[in-house]
């Protein structure tokens, strides 16, 4: 086989063809991505309710880890990649320090070698324990892109390339510092970075799909998005998701990726759940429903429902109710959704594994037509049509927002008070006109 000449010595892919027909792998391979483990996350909230539920969600980090270390010994993977955040913070507790050596030790005994960058919660610069880590992890300098390249029976099968973050709030585009050198190998780049703009997460080390793809690696492993998301294939750019979900905006199974690599670099993925303990979010419709014992029927037909999602494992959830029905106004009155929701917790715990309702919300609004009521020309057809324009104000969520930056800047308020979303606004405005209606229409 003749050598070709290339009219375009930037097309790195008809290179990579070329290596891919003269190179060969001696056999497949298999490797493990996560990312975000977030190990010993606080999960505050719930200790003073409920100190048995609190404890089994504080080691639920702890809990998803060993899940992952386990899952790279009993499948035999060859590696493992970890894109970020490692920790939940810079200045990183000597428990999680400690528990994520003993895991990589683990690893390093059953001859599997782990490669590590940091991110944005576990940058460089954090305060971290003096610790010696096993031989077969690498753990990636902030400096520049370094390539370590990774065997199998003495065979080189990858490269597997990587920075992490030396401080938390990276700006630069640490993509563009990755060059593929190896297409005689499978080449893997490993970061944490906002790939595409999520609009959920912070633009740290922002990049663009195209950014990646004409990088000419044949695997991203990236981290920084909770969510899992396969954003291309031929070249992969993977974001693999939380280990363990921390919160009800992280519901559903969470977990890592495990790669299978043949022979012709094709790439097939698999989704392998870790989490501990699972967060639901569901809605239940009221408009049938008559009577609060009926309600509390179909709650606790819920609760069973998340109980089989969690497929044997505990579970936290939040129920929200909704839709159009007569038992609004017996819902709103006081101590009403207390006392349903602590029928459930004690429903939830009494059985293994439990599920803990976490809030109990009423998004509900009185049964009567609103838009036939706005037309009315007496007070509540006045406030529902004050209503209305207030939900078509662009401007109405940056006026509340700035009229609440003195109370979370408060330093105790900010640790009770979450910061509240466009949804969060809009919700208190629909709560606010459906009480109107309930008084003035509907009340006594």
């Amino acid at each position: 086989m003749g050598i070709p000449q290339w009219n375009d010595l930037s097309d790195r892919r008809r290179l990579v063809q070329f290596c891919s027909a003269v190179y060969t792998f001696t056999m497949p391979f298999t490797f493990v991505h996560a990312a975000d483990l977030h190990l010993d996350s606080p999960f505050r909230g719930i200790r003073d309710e409920a100190p048995e539920v609190a404890a089994r969600l504080r080691s639920a980090t702890f809990d998803a880890y060993a899940a992952l270390i386990n899952l790279c010994i009993d499948r035999d993977a060859n590696f493992l990649l970890i894109a970020g955040d490692v920790y939940d913070g810079a200045d990183r507790s000597l428990a999680a320090q400690l528990r994520f050596r003993d895991g990589l030790v683990r690893l390093s005994e059953a001859g599997i070698p782990a490669f590590i960058v940091h991110g944005n919660h576990d940058p460089l610069e954090g305060w971290s324990s003096a610790l010696t880590w096993p031989e077969q992890t690498t753990i990636f300098g902030g400096d520049d892109v370094q390539t370590v390249i990774v065997e199998a029976g003495g065979n080189p099968i990858a490269a597997v390339s990587g920075i992490s973050y030396p401080t938390q709030r990276e700006n630069r585009n640490l993509a563009a510092l990755f060059r593929a050198e190896r297409p005689d190998l499978f080449q893997i780049a490993l970061l944490h970075c906002n790939c595409g703009g999520q609009a959920d997460h912070e633009s740290y080390a922002p990049c663009s799909p195209d950014d990646l793809i004409r990088a000419d690696f044949d695997y991203w492993a990236l981290g920084h998005v909770h969510t899992m998301a396969l954003l291309n294939r031929n070249p992969h750019i993977v974001y693999p998701g939380t280990i363990q979900g921390r919160s009800i905006r992280e519901t559903g199974p969470r977990g890592c990726y495990l790669m299978t690599v043949g022979d012709d670099r094709d790439v097939k993925e698999e989704f392998c759940p870790l989490d501990a303990v699972r967060w639901f979010a569901r809605e239940v419709r009221i408009e049938e429903l008559d009577t609060v014992d009926q309600l509390e029927g179909a709650l606790a037909d819920d609760v069973d429902r998340v109980r089989e999602g969690a497929e044997g494992r505990p579970a936290v959830c939040r129920l929200t109710m909704v839709g159009r029905g007569p038992l609004y106004g017996e819902l709103n009155r006081e101590g009403t959704l207390q006392g349903l929701l602590e029928r459930l917790r004690e429903q939830g715990l009494e059985d293994e594994p439990f599920v803990w309702v976490e809030r109990l919300k009423l998004r509900g609004a009185p049964a009567i037509d609103l838009e036939q009521r706005c037309l009315e020309k007496d007070l509540l057809g006045e406030l529902l049509r004050i209503t209305n324009d207030l939900r078509g104000d662009e401007d109405l969520v940056e006026r509340l927002s700035l009229a609440l930056v003195e109370l979370h800047e408060h330093a105790r308020a900010r640790r009770a008070l979450a910061e509240l979303t466009p949804d969060d606004f809009h919700a208190l405005l629909d709560d606010a006109a459906n009480l109107c209606v309930d008084l003035l229409e509907t009340g006594p």
